[in-house]
């Protein structure tokens, strides 16, 4: 770290700041080795702040005029959570290659998110031992997830003795530790149980929900922050199968599911930002893993009575128009696409016989080399099926490098015009996939080719 300081970004805002802007604003800087793009974004409550291009060394320097005090993202192909007050000047360095564990922190401010970024990779560790511990008899979890949460108090507390933090920066890094701790407890009667046993849930101390009073549903400064937020989410799941166990089987997806969900949140949350925020991402849900037209109509007037940001409802209207367009029996958008040697085609076109349409990105390397390698393993087995692969960079020589790096031999494309492509195809995750019939019918427009009935799903197809 100490030969990579960022001195020339240092002595510019020492040159060009003045006492009185350094109280009200603050300078963000850094270095991004080994970049993605050529900028970066900042933003704050889901608003750009800006995009902040990178120098000719990958260096970036920014000065906002006005701090709200609190949690900001920047976005850098991955995104991080950065805190800021008035008058920091705080200056991070990052390896892409290593995103979040080479992060780090210098100038003022550095301490506290350096602090935040400790407890970020902490949380990563806990997470790789849940489940063993969700296997753990209650009273045993109990106490291993105390035990857990303990450590982090400690840390929390020896750092503010030492360090003179504000009530906010304690707030933050409290939730932090709180809301990662509450979320394995709403998660472990049922990673535990099963959610076909739910009467086995019943079985609990009569207390182990008492940390839900320590929920607080509208907290301003929280609102964007990913843990809380995270939370918030899974937590109303888990309210709303509550509410209807005993009529049908967990289901998230489902309009059961989501017409108690959209009433919960409603019910619960006060703060106009974080309802909005959580019924959008409820209604989404539903809508891009809808498999029928059924009830759509009665979801979205309820979403609508309850939302009052007029820019999610454009957004969910159209989401809606798009989902009715790649709903099983409709024939697959006729999107245009292009190969390595950029000669177009139309997908449609593409298809002949039985199709499996997959998406990737090469900048998701594991995911990308874990795809081509099960889609390896598929066409062996099933050559009844064609596999079509289509990148979803718009970057080509990016594209193009992963493909020769990784010597793949399947049918390779990426899409003209990537943003109408994803919005078209409603692609929300870069695990869906699409199988059609020779006649480019969709048959299953949120396919999961890691899921573990994929292939039977095939079989099925192909005895039809």
């Amino acid at each position: 770290m100490n030969k990579l300081l960022l001195l020339p970004l240092l002595l510019v805002f020492i040159a060009c700041s003045e006492p009185k802007e350094r109280d009200s604003g603050a300078w963000f800087g850094g270095q991004i080795i080994n970049p993605t793009t050529d900028h970066i974004i900042l933003t704050k409550n889901d608003v750009v702040v800006d995009t902040i291009n990178l120098n000719n060394e990958n260096k970036f320097l920014y000065h906002l005029d006005s701090v709200e005090k609190g949690t900001y993202n920047f976005v850098h192909n991955e995104y991080q959570i950065i805190y800021l007050e008035p008058g920091d000047s705080l200056m991070l360095y990052v390896n892409t290659l290593e995103f979040d564990e080479s992060l780090a922190f210098s100038g003022k401010g550095a301490s506290q998110n350096n602090f935040l970024i400790k407890m970020f990779l902490h949380n990563e560790e806990e997470s790789e031992l849940m489940p063993k511990y969700y296997n753990l008899p209650t009273e045993a979890f109990i106490k291993s997830i105390d035990s857990l949460k303990n450590i982090k108090t400690e840390k929390l507390d020896e750092y503010t003795s030492k360090k003179d933090v504000c009530e906010d920066f304690v707030t933050v890094a409290k939730a932090n530790i709180d809301y990662n701790d509450f979320l394995k407890r709403e998660i472990y009667p049922y990673a535990h149980y099963g959610f076909n046993m739910v009467n086995a849930t019943d079985s609990l101390p009569k207390n182990y929900y008492a940390f839900r009073k320590e929920i607080d549903y509208n907290n301003t400064l929280l609102q964007s922050y990913y843990p809380y937020y995270r939370f918030m989410n899974y937590h109303f799941d888990y309210l709303s199968f509550e509410e209807y166990r005993d009529q049908e089987a967990f289901n998230r997806y489902s309009y059961l599911h989501n017409t108690f969900k959209l009433n919960l949140i409603d019910e619960y949350i006060t703060n106009q930002f974080l309802k909005n925020k959580l019924l959008r991402n409820a209604i989404r849900l539903y809508l891009i893993h809808s498999k029928t037209l059924d009830h759509e109509a009665d979801i979205i007037a309820l979403y609508k009575s309850l939302n009052t940001n007029p820019d999610y409802a454009k957004e969910i209207d159209a989401l809606a128009a798009a989902s009715i367009e790649i709903m099983p029996g409709k024939k697959i958008p006729d999107l245009k696409i292009v190969d390595t040697k950029n000669r177009q085609y139309r997908l449609r076109n593409l298809i002949s016989k039985p199709t499996v349409v997959y998406f990737w990105s090469p900048k998701q390397v594991s995911h990308h080399k874990n795809v081509h390698a099960k889609i390896d393993e598929l066409q062996r087995k099933y050559p009844e099926f064609d596999f079509i692969a289509v990148s979803t960079e718009k970057n080509a020589e990016l594209w193009k490098q992963a493909i020769a790096r990784n010597s793949y031999s399947a049918k390779e494309y990426k899409f003209s015009n990537t943003k109408n492509a994803i919005d078209t195809l409603v692609i929300n995750s870069i695990n869906k996939v699409l199988i059609v019939d020779s006649n480019g019918i969709i048959l299953d427009n949120h396919a999961n080719l890691f899921h573990t009935r994929f292939e039977e799903q095939l079989l099925g197809y192909l005895n039809q």
